[in-house]
């Protein structure tokens, strides 16, 4: 199942509430030529607190919203924030309210904002076409940079779970009864492909999955163990069996114990995987894998466990992540961390330490920038050229 469910395996009850911003030029300061952009987002209303510097942050992870931050193009950023205090007897009894905006990260100006009240099916992810996805229950709204609906649909069910993909070419879904994977293309919306779980025993064993545009990738164990998960399968629909890249596949490793996981594809013969040994450390490793059985090692990641690609540059190999640290108390996330990677590179070409539950981070897809939102603003990191 996609990465950005798999933060419920963590037990933390957040419930990503989606606002896009992008602050008016008043609000956007330029310092020098290669200095970080900042936007501040006190103006537009984000409540005081909501990334812990101003008070105890161990009531965050129970507040009813979230946020969210993604880019539409190389030059429109979509954040969203929940107007809702957090750690206030009043954020209990008020009705969980998101507020977006998106802005032209070139002018400065602010393109466009609106207020959504959440529901519980609600959910707010980047789509095809530089589109706004919004998901409530079996509803599909898609909207364009302007925040205005370019099409709607129905859904037969409420799916289990409905995604973006790193590189948004469709929208997959699980279906209502867990039984197939299903990808939906846009303008308009039709479904494209879709994956049985039913078609052998290996895959009925596999629990979780994450998924690509028109592929799924997930871990196969032996055990009860994390670490017999020693294999990791690469699904794709029946009808890419004939296509170069279409064929399923898997990564395995078998001379000693090992937790191998998938992350996230980077396109549709590369996977990022985690890979951790059974040692007393437990660090993990990020890995390129292909089907030919190549592998690209990533730069060390230290005690920080990856969650999800968070971004990808055009067709090049630039991709951004996310990641997060652990504490002392059992499933407590202290802190996130964000990162720009190529294959080649020795090191990471960007790294930053944020707040553990509101921030959220993306590299644009020009490769030019890594956008982060945290401590009441976002801010805009320039990167070194791509190629």
């Amino acid at each position: 199942m996609a990465r950005e469910l798999r933060t419920t395996r963590l037990r933390v009850p957040l419930i990503l509430l989606l606002t896009a911003l992008l602050s008016p030029s008043p609000a956007l300061h330029a310092e020098k030529p290669g200095k970080p952009l900042v936007i501040r987002l006190e103006p537009f209303g984000i409540p005081r607190g909501l990334f812990g510097s101003r008070g105890p942050m161990l009531c965050l992870h129970m507040h009813t919203a979230g946020t969210r931050l993604f880019w539409l193009d190389a030059t429109h950023l979509f954040v969203a924030f929940t107007t809702n205090a957090p750690c206030t007897f009043r954020s209990n009894d008020e009705p969980p309210m998101l507020r977006g905006l998106v802005f032209d990260t070139i002018t400065g100006t602010r393109v466009a904002s609106h207020d959504w009240p959440v529901s519980e099916d609600l959910s707010i992810f980047p789509g095809p076409d530089h589109s706004v996805v919004i998901r409530d229950g079996s509803a599909l709204e898609f909207l364009n940079l302007h925040l205005e609906k370019t099409e709607s649909g129905e859904l037969d069910g409420v799916p289990k779970g409905l995604w973006s993909t790193p590189r948004r070419r469709t929208v997959p879904l699980l279906s209502s009864d867990g039984r197939r994977y299903e990808f939906y293309g846009a303008n308009p919306l039709r479904l494209l492909d879709t994956i049985s779980l039913d078609s052998s025993d290996e895959i009925r064993a596999i629990p979780e999955w994450i998924a690509g545009d028109e592929r799924i990738a997930g871990s196969r164990c032996t055990d009860k163990s994390r670490y017999s998960c020693t294999r990791i399968l690469v699904q794709t629909p029946d009808v890419k069996f004939l296509d170069p890249d279409g064929a399923p596949w898997s990564y395995e490793e078998t001379q000693k114990p090992v937790w191998l996981e998938p992350i996230g594809f980077l396109d549709a013969t590369h996977l990022l995987i985690s890979r951790e040994d059974s040692n007393f450390f437990h660090s993990a490793q990020m890995l390129i894998v292909t089907p030919n059985g190549a592998r690209i090692q990533l730069p060390s990641i230290g005690s920080y466990y990856p969650r999800r690609i968070a971004g990808i540059a055009g067709e090049g190999s630039r991709f951004g992540l996310t990641m997060y640290a652990f504490g002392g108390c059992t499933d407590c996330i202290i802190a996130n961390f964000f990162a720009v990677a190529e294959p080649d590179a020795k090191k990471f070409l960007f790294e930053k330490r944020s707040s553990p539950y509101m921030s959220a981070g993306e590299l644009s897809p020009d490769g030019r920038w890594m956008a982060i939102l945290d401590d009441d603003a976002i801010t805009l990191y320039p990167l070194p050229p791509t190629g």
